[in-house]
Protein backbone atom coordinates (compact mmCIF):
# COMPACT_ATOMS: atom_id res chain seq x y z
CA UNK A 1 0.00 0.00 0.00
CA UNK A 2 2.78 2.65 1.10
CA UNK A 3 4.29 1.58 -2.78
CA UNK A 4 1.13 2.10 -4.20
CA UNK A 5 1.23 5.53 -2.68
CA UNK A 6 4.45 6.60 -3.26
CA UNK A 7 4.27 6.08 -7.28
CA UNK A 8 1.22 7.92 -7.08
CA UNK A 9 2.58 10.98 -5.21
CA UNK A 10 5.57 11.07 -7.25
CA UNK A 11 3.24 11.14 -10.68
CA UNK A 12 1.69 14.21 -9.41
CA UNK A 13 4.54 15.83 -8.67
CA UNK A 14 5.90 15.12 -11.68
CA UNK A 15 2.88 16.40 -13.76
CA UNK A 16 2.86 19.50 -11.76
CA UNK A 17 6.70 20.26 -12.69
CA UNK A 18 5.96 19.29 -16.30
CA UNK A 19 3.26 21.80 -16.48
CA UNK A 20 4.88 24.33 -14.74
CA UNK A 21 7.94 23.92 -17.33
CA UNK A 22 5.71 24.31 -20.40
CA UNK A 23 3.73 27.52 -18.46
CA UNK A 24 6.91 29.19 -18.54
CA UNK A 25 7.50 28.61 -22.07
CA UNK A 26 4.83 30.56 -22.71
CA UNK A 27 4.71 34.00 -24.08
CA UNK A 28 2.90 36.31 -21.70
CA UNK A 29 -0.88 38.27 -22.98
CA UNK A 30 -0.20 42.06 -23.52
CA UNK A 31 -2.50 44.37 -21.15
CA UNK A 32 -5.93 44.65 -22.22
CA UNK A 33 -6.31 48.58 -23.29
CA UNK A 34 -9.50 49.60 -21.88
CA UNK A 35 -11.28 52.76 -23.89
CA UNK A 36 -11.08 55.60 -21.30
CA UNK A 37 -13.66 58.22 -20.97
CA UNK A 38 -12.79 61.79 -22.10
CA UNK A 39 -14.75 64.45 -20.14
CA UNK A 40 -12.58 67.50 -21.36
CA UNK A 41 -15.06 68.03 -24.09
CA UNK A 42 -18.38 66.71 -23.15
CA UNK A 43 -20.40 63.85 -23.26
CA UNK A 44 -19.78 61.38 -25.71
CA UNK A 45 -15.75 61.48 -26.01
CA UNK A 46 -13.16 59.22 -25.28
CA UNK A 47 -9.76 58.78 -26.00
CA UNK A 48 -8.44 56.88 -28.93
CA UNK A 49 -6.72 53.95 -27.39
CA UNK A 50 -3.15 54.63 -27.27
CA UNK A 51 -3.16 58.03 -28.27
CA UNK A 52 -4.40 61.58 -25.84
CA UNK A 53 -6.74 62.65 -28.66
CA UNK A 54 -10.58 62.47 -28.09
CA UNK A 55 -12.88 61.26 -29.88
CA UNK A 56 -17.00 61.17 -30.36
CA UNK A 57 -19.22 59.21 -32.92
CA UNK A 58 -21.74 60.82 -33.55
CA UNK A 59 -25.35 60.67 -36.50
CA UNK A 60 -28.54 61.33 -37.02
CA UNK A 61 -31.26 59.24 -38.89
CA UNK A 62 -34.37 61.37 -40.53
CA UNK A 63 -37.93 60.00 -42.42
CA UNK A 64 -39.93 62.51 -43.23
CA UNK A 65 -43.39 62.44 -45.96
CA UNK A 66 -44.69 65.46 -46.93
CA UNK A 67 -47.35 67.20 -49.01
CA UNK A 68 -47.04 70.57 -51.03
CA UNK A 69 -50.38 72.02 -51.98
CA UNK A 70 -48.79 74.42 -55.41
CA UNK A 71 -50.66 76.72 -56.55
CA UNK A 72 -50.27 79.43 -59.29
CA UNK A 73 -52.03 81.14 -61.77
CA UNK A 74 -49.64 80.73 -64.48
CA UNK A 75 -50.58 77.18 -64.95
CA UNK A 76 -46.98 76.18 -65.52
CA UNK A 77 -45.97 72.33 -66.12
CA UNK A 78 -49.43 72.04 -67.66
CA UNK A 79 -51.55 72.68 -65.05
CA UNK A 80 -52.20 75.73 -61.99
CA UNK A 81 -52.44 73.47 -58.77
CA UNK A 82 -50.45 70.24 -58.22
CA UNK A 83 -50.48 67.75 -55.00
CA UNK A 84 -47.71 66.01 -54.81
CA UNK A 85 -46.47 63.40 -51.80
CA UNK A 86 -42.84 62.94 -51.19
CA UNK A 87 -40.37 61.17 -48.97
CA UNK A 88 -37.54 61.50 -47.95
CA UNK A 89 -35.11 59.14 -45.80
CA UNK A 90 -31.41 60.71 -44.81
CA UNK A 91 -28.16 59.32 -42.53
CA UNK A 92 -25.52 61.45 -40.99
CA UNK A 93 -22.48 60.06 -39.66
CA UNK A 94 -20.17 62.79 -37.87
CA UNK A 95 -16.69 62.18 -36.05
CA UNK A 96 -14.87 65.03 -33.95
CA UNK A 97 -11.71 64.15 -32.86
CA UNK A 98 -9.68 67.24 -30.14
CA UNK A 99 -6.19 67.35 -28.78
CA UNK A 100 -5.19 69.61 -26.51
CA UNK A 101 -1.61 71.23 -27.62
CA UNK A 102 0.50 74.00 -26.15
CA UNK A 103 -1.26 76.59 -28.71
CA UNK A 104 -5.01 75.41 -27.29
CA UNK A 105 -7.11 72.62 -28.95
CA UNK A 106 -6.43 70.90 -32.26
CA UNK A 107 -9.82 69.87 -33.43
CA UNK A 108 -10.74 67.90 -36.62
CA UNK A 109 -14.02 67.41 -37.65
CA UNK A 110 -15.90 65.70 -39.92
CA UNK A 111 -19.61 65.16 -41.72
CA UNK A 112 -21.45 63.36 -44.43
CA UNK A 113 -24.80 62.94 -45.14
CA UNK A 114 -26.75 60.37 -47.65
CA UNK A 115 -30.32 61.04 -48.84
CA UNK A 116 -32.60 59.14 -50.53
CA UNK A 117 -34.90 61.90 -51.89
CA UNK A 118 -38.30 61.24 -54.16
CA UNK A 119 -38.43 65.06 -55.30
CA UNK A 120 -35.58 64.65 -57.55
CA UNK A 121 -38.12 62.66 -59.77
CA UNK A 122 -35.62 59.56 -60.48
CA UNK A 123 -36.86 56.36 -60.90
CA UNK A 124 -35.66 53.25 -58.34
CA UNK A 125 -32.87 55.19 -56.42
CA UNK A 126 -35.24 58.33 -55.60
CA UNK A 127 -32.45 60.73 -56.07
CA UNK A 128 -29.86 59.46 -54.28
CA UNK A 129 -26.56 61.18 -53.18
CA UNK A 130 -23.99 61.43 -50.29
CA UNK A 131 -22.80 64.76 -49.60
CA UNK A 132 -19.94 66.32 -47.61
CA UNK A 133 -21.28 68.44 -45.00
CA UNK A 134 -18.10 69.52 -43.62
CA UNK A 135 -14.28 68.76 -43.38
CA UNK A 136 -12.76 70.95 -41.33
CA UNK A 137 -9.33 71.36 -39.02
CA UNK A 138 -9.62 74.06 -36.31
CA UNK A 139 -6.35 75.31 -34.63
CA UNK A 140 -5.67 78.69 -32.50
CA UNK A 141 -8.47 80.64 -33.98
CA UNK A 142 -8.09 79.27 -37.39
CA UNK A 143 -10.78 77.59 -39.27
CA UNK A 144 -10.06 75.73 -42.50
CA UNK A 145 -12.10 73.46 -44.87
CA UNK A 146 -15.96 73.05 -45.19
CA UNK A 147 -17.66 74.37 -42.11
CA UNK A 148 -21.07 76.59 -41.97
CA UNK A 149 -20.29 79.85 -42.82
CA UNK A 150 -19.44 82.44 -39.88
CA UNK A 151 -21.41 85.11 -41.73
CA UNK A 152 -24.41 83.22 -41.04
CA UNK A 153 -26.19 83.81 -37.24
CA UNK A 154 -28.82 81.83 -35.64
CA UNK A 155 -30.18 78.48 -36.48
CA UNK A 156 -33.94 78.46 -36.14
CA UNK A 157 -35.93 75.35 -35.13
CA UNK A 158 -37.35 74.87 -38.18
CA UNK A 159 -37.65 72.91 -41.45
CA UNK A 160 -37.03 75.32 -43.86
CA UNK A 161 -34.28 77.96 -44.16
CA UNK A 162 -35.55 81.49 -43.86
CA UNK A 163 -32.09 83.39 -44.19
CA UNK A 164 -28.52 82.64 -45.43
CA UNK A 165 -27.54 79.02 -43.69
CA UNK A 166 -25.13 77.85 -45.93
CA UNK A 167 -21.85 74.61 -45.92
CA UNK A 168 -19.16 76.55 -47.72
CA UNK A 169 -15.19 75.92 -48.16
CA UNK A 170 -13.48 78.51 -45.80
CA UNK A 171 -10.45 80.01 -44.77
CA UNK A 172 -11.49 82.01 -41.38
CA UNK A 173 -9.86 83.32 -38.44
CA UNK A 174 -11.82 84.07 -35.06
CA UNK A 175 -10.69 86.53 -32.29
CA UNK A 176 -11.97 86.14 -28.87
CA UNK A 177 -12.13 89.02 -26.59
CA UNK A 178 -13.52 88.13 -23.48
CA UNK A 179 -16.39 88.96 -22.09
CA UNK A 180 -18.22 86.38 -24.88
CA UNK A 181 -17.06 89.58 -27.63
CA UNK A 182 -15.56 87.79 -30.70
CA UNK A 183 -14.65 88.69 -34.52
CA UNK A 184 -14.29 86.62 -37.65
CA UNK A 185 -12.97 87.49 -40.96
CA UNK A 186 -12.15 84.97 -43.37
CA UNK A 187 -12.67 83.76 -47.27
CA UNK A 188 -15.59 81.73 -48.46
CA UNK A 189 -15.37 79.80 -52.21
CA UNK A 190 -17.98 81.88 -54.22
CA UNK A 191 -19.08 78.30 -55.79
CA UNK A 192 -21.03 77.33 -52.39
CA UNK A 193 -22.48 81.37 -52.43
CA UNK A 194 -23.62 82.63 -56.14
CA UNK A 195 -26.54 82.53 -58.56
CA UNK A 196 -25.02 84.28 -61.18
CA UNK A 197 -26.71 84.74 -64.71
CA UNK A 198 -26.61 81.94 -67.06
CA UNK A 199 -26.34 82.90 -70.54
CA UNK A 200 -26.02 80.34 -73.90
CA UNK A 201 -24.78 81.82 -77.43
CA UNK A 202 -24.57 78.81 -79.56
CA UNK A 203 -23.78 76.12 -78.00
CA UNK A 204 -21.49 77.56 -75.65
CA UNK A 205 -23.07 78.20 -71.85
CA UNK A 206 -21.59 80.66 -69.86
CA UNK A 207 -22.20 81.20 -66.02
CA UNK A 208 -20.34 80.79 -62.98
CA UNK A 209 -16.47 81.95 -62.78
CA UNK A 210 -14.42 83.19 -59.36
CA UNK A 211 -11.43 84.98 -60.06
CA UNK A 212 -11.15 85.60 -56.21
CA UNK A 213 -13.59 84.45 -52.96
CA UNK A 214 -15.33 85.95 -51.30
CA UNK A 215 -14.92 88.03 -48.11
CA UNK A 216 -16.80 87.75 -45.30
CA UNK A 217 -16.71 89.58 -41.67
CA UNK A 218 -18.45 89.24 -38.60
CA UNK A 219 -18.62 90.96 -34.77
CA UNK A 220 -20.69 88.69 -32.24
CA UNK A 221 -21.15 88.80 -28.44
CA UNK A 222 -22.60 85.97 -26.34
CA UNK A 223 -24.05 86.46 -23.01
CA UNK A 224 -26.61 84.72 -20.45
CA UNK A 225 -29.64 87.10 -22.43
CA UNK A 226 -28.72 85.63 -25.98
CA UNK A 227 -26.67 86.71 -28.33
CA UNK A 228 -26.40 89.29 -31.28
CA UNK A 229 -24.30 89.03 -34.42
CA UNK A 230 -23.47 91.84 -37.21
CA UNK A 231 -22.06 90.36 -40.83
CA UNK A 232 -20.84 91.58 -44.15
CA UNK A 233 -20.18 89.89 -47.05
CA UNK A 234 -18.46 90.96 -50.92
CA UNK A 235 -18.46 89.10 -53.91
CA UNK A 236 -16.63 89.75 -57.06
CA UNK A 237 -19.19 89.22 -59.91
CA UNK A 238 -16.80 90.73 -62.63
CA UNK A 239 -15.85 87.11 -63.28
CA UNK A 240 -18.87 85.75 -63.97
CA UNK A 241 -19.38 87.64 -67.49
CA UNK A 242 -15.28 86.87 -68.52
CA UNK A 243 -16.15 84.82 -71.20
CA UNK A 244 -19.11 85.96 -73.11
CA UNK A 245 -17.44 89.73 -72.93
CA UNK A 246 -17.54 89.60 -77.20
CA UNK A 247 -21.15 89.87 -76.68
CA UNK A 248 -22.12 91.90 -73.69
CA UNK A 249 -18.52 93.92 -73.12
CA UNK A 250 -19.79 95.55 -69.82
CA UNK A 251 -20.64 94.94 -66.18
CA UNK A 252 -21.91 97.98 -64.64
CA UNK A 253 -21.50 96.53 -61.25
CA UNK A 254 -18.39 94.49 -60.49
CA UNK A 255 -18.93 93.64 -56.67
CA UNK A 256 -21.63 92.36 -55.20
CA UNK A 257 -22.02 92.96 -51.19
CA UNK A 258 -24.49 91.81 -48.51
CA UNK A 259 -25.20 92.81 -44.65
CA UNK A 260 -26.97 90.86 -42.19
CA UNK A 261 -27.96 91.87 -38.71
CA UNK A 262 -30.06 89.07 -35.90
CA UNK A 263 -30.40 88.81 -32.02
CA UNK A 264 -31.38 86.14 -30.18
CA UNK A 265 -33.47 86.33 -26.86
CA UNK A 266 -33.24 83.81 -23.88
CA UNK A 267 -37.43 83.44 -22.65
CA UNK A 268 -37.17 83.21 -19.06
CA UNK A 269 -40.85 83.33 -18.90
CA UNK A 270 -40.80 79.52 -20.50
CA UNK A 271 -38.72 76.33 -20.07
CA UNK A 272 -34.81 76.66 -20.88
CA UNK A 273 -34.63 76.11 -24.37
CA UNK A 274 -37.30 79.05 -25.23
CA UNK A 275 -36.24 82.25 -27.23
CA UNK A 276 -36.85 85.31 -29.24
CA UNK A 277 -35.10 85.81 -32.67
CA UNK A 278 -35.15 88.90 -34.92
CA UNK A 279 -33.13 88.79 -38.46
CA UNK A 280 -32.67 91.37 -41.52
CA UNK A 281 -30.78 91.37 -44.21
CA UNK A 282 -29.93 92.76 -47.42
CA UNK A 283 -28.19 92.08 -50.52
CA UNK A 284 -27.45 93.70 -53.79
CA UNK A 285 -25.47 91.17 -56.22
CA UNK A 286 -24.80 89.08 -53.41
CA UNK A 287 -28.12 87.15 -52.85
CA UNK A 288 -27.15 84.15 -50.95
CA UNK A 289 -26.17 86.35 -48.25
CA UNK A 290 -29.48 87.53 -47.93
CA UNK A 291 -31.01 84.19 -47.83
CA UNK A 292 -31.73 83.80 -51.11
CA UNK A 293 -31.26 79.80 -51.35
CA UNK A 294 -33.17 77.25 -52.17
CA UNK A 295 -35.72 76.90 -49.54
CA UNK A 296 -36.93 80.35 -49.74
CA UNK A 297 -36.82 80.55 -53.65
CA UNK A 298 -38.46 76.99 -53.94
CA UNK A 299 -41.61 78.78 -52.78
CA UNK A 300 -41.06 82.19 -54.75
CA UNK A 301 -39.62 82.69 -58.89
CA UNK A 302 -36.47 82.56 -59.47
CA UNK A 303 -33.69 84.84 -59.02
CA UNK A 304 -30.44 85.73 -59.97
CA UNK A 305 -27.42 87.82 -58.72
CA UNK A 306 -27.59 89.96 -61.75
CA UNK A 307 -29.53 91.00 -64.76
CA UNK A 308 -29.41 92.72 -67.84
CA UNK A 309 -30.21 96.33 -67.63
CA UNK A 310 -31.98 98.25 -70.33
CA UNK A 311 -28.74 98.95 -71.38
CA UNK A 312 -27.84 95.72 -72.42
CA UNK A 313 -25.13 96.05 -69.59
CA UNK A 314 -25.13 93.54 -66.48
CA UNK A 315 -26.36 95.20 -62.98
CA UNK A 316 -26.66 93.73 -59.34
CA UNK A 317 -30.17 92.66 -58.17
CA UNK A 318 -31.44 93.39 -54.64
CA UNK A 319 -32.83 91.13 -52.24
CA UNK A 320 -34.71 91.99 -48.57
CA UNK A 321 -35.40 89.67 -45.43
CA UNK A 322 -36.89 90.51 -42.66
CA UNK A 323 -38.49 88.35 -40.14
CA UNK A 324 -39.03 86.71 -36.50
CA UNK A 325 -38.88 83.74 -34.83
CA UNK A 326 -40.22 82.57 -31.53
CA UNK A 327 -39.89 78.97 -29.84
CA UNK A 328 -41.11 77.83 -26.86
CA UNK A 329 -39.95 74.60 -24.77
CA UNK A 330 -43.59 74.42 -23.68
CA UNK A 331 -42.54 71.27 -21.76
CA UNK A 332 -39.49 68.47 -21.05
CA UNK A 333 -41.13 66.88 -24.24
CA UNK A 334 -43.20 69.35 -26.19
CA UNK A 335 -41.62 72.14 -28.24
CA UNK A 336 -43.19 75.17 -30.68
CA UNK A 337 -41.88 77.09 -33.33
CA UNK A 338 -43.27 80.30 -34.97
CA UNK A 339 -41.05 81.52 -38.14
CA UNK A 340 -42.31 84.20 -40.33
CA UNK A 341 -39.97 86.61 -42.66
CA UNK A 342 -40.73 88.87 -45.35
CA UNK A 343 -38.62 89.28 -48.81
CA UNK A 344 -38.64 91.86 -51.38
CA UNK A 345 -36.68 90.95 -54.77
CA UNK A 346 -36.08 93.58 -57.44
CA UNK A 347 -34.31 93.14 -60.79
CA UNK A 348 -32.05 95.34 -62.59
CA UNK A 349 -34.21 94.26 -65.72
CA UNK A 350 -36.15 96.67 -67.96
CA UNK A 351 -39.40 97.79 -67.18
CA UNK A 352 -39.64 95.65 -63.45
CA UNK A 353 -39.12 92.47 -65.25
CA UNK A 354 -39.05 89.58 -62.45
CA UNK A 355 -39.37 92.07 -59.78
CA UNK A 356 -41.85 90.19 -56.41
CA UNK A 357 -42.45 89.92 -52.67
CA UNK A 358 -44.01 88.24 -50.72
CA UNK A 359 -43.61 86.39 -47.39
CA UNK A 360 -42.69 82.80 -45.99
CA UNK A 361 -44.32 81.72 -42.59
CA UNK A 362 -43.73 78.19 -40.51
CA UNK A 363 -45.41 76.36 -37.25
CA UNK A 364 -44.56 73.51 -36.14
CA UNK A 365 -44.86 71.52 -33.02
CA UNK A 366 -42.15 68.71 -31.83
CA UNK A 367 -43.10 65.65 -29.36
CA UNK A 368 -39.96 63.95 -27.95
CA UNK A 369 -41.33 60.87 -26.35
CA UNK A 370 -37.41 59.65 -25.00
CA UNK A 371 -33.90 61.34 -25.03
CA UNK A 372 -32.88 61.53 -28.52
CA UNK A 373 -36.13 60.70 -30.46
CA UNK A 374 -38.43 63.53 -32.16
CA UNK A 375 -41.68 63.02 -33.58
CA UNK A 376 -42.32 66.54 -35.92
CA UNK A 377 -45.36 67.95 -37.33
CA UNK A 378 -44.47 71.01 -39.68
CA UNK A 379 -46.32 73.38 -42.03
CA UNK A 380 -45.25 76.02 -44.24
CA UNK A 381 -47.10 78.71 -46.24
CA UNK A 382 -45.19 81.09 -48.87
CA UNK A 383 -47.29 83.72 -50.95
CA UNK A 384 -45.17 85.76 -53.43
CA UNK A 385 -46.49 88.12 -56.50
CA UNK A 386 -44.26 89.79 -59.58
CA UNK A 387 -45.14 92.86 -61.16
CA UNK A 388 -47.50 91.53 -63.84
CA UNK A 389 -49.75 90.34 -60.41
CA UNK A 390 -48.95 87.01 -60.70
CA UNK A 391 -49.33 85.09 -57.31
CA UNK A 392 -47.55 81.88 -56.57
CA UNK A 393 -48.58 80.13 -53.68
CA UNK A 394 -47.78 76.71 -51.74
CA UNK A 395 -48.80 75.28 -48.59
CA UNK A 396 -46.44 72.18 -47.62
CA UNK A 397 -47.01 69.36 -44.76
CA UNK A 398 -44.36 67.84 -43.38
CA UNK A 399 -43.93 64.78 -40.80
CA UNK A 400 -40.45 63.93 -39.61
CA UNK A 401 -39.78 61.16 -37.34
CA UNK A 402 -35.85 62.03 -36.15
CA UNK A 403 -33.53 59.85 -34.16
CA UNK A 404 -30.16 61.27 -32.71
CA UNK A 405 -27.26 59.62 -31.21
Amino acid sequence: MKTVKSLLLGSAAGFVALTGAQAADLPLAEPVEYVKVCSTYGEGFFYIPGTDTCLQISGRVRVEGYISFYDSDTGLAGSAEENDFETRARGVIGLDARTETEWGTLRSYIEYEANSDSEEYNYDDAGFEVENVASFIQFAGITAGKAPSFYDYAETSTWADFWSSEDVWTVAYTASFGSGFSATIGIEDKYYRANPYGYTVGSDSFGLDQVWPNVIAALRVDQAWGSAQLSAAVQDNQGDTEDYTTFYPDVEDELGWGVQLGAKFNLPIAEEGSYFLIQGAYSEGALSYAGGEEDFTDFSPGISDQSFNAAGDLENNTLLSVGASVGIQASETVALALTGAYYDYDSAAPGDAGDFDGFLVEGNVVWTPVDNLDLGLYAIYGSFEDEADTEFEDLRVITRLQRDF
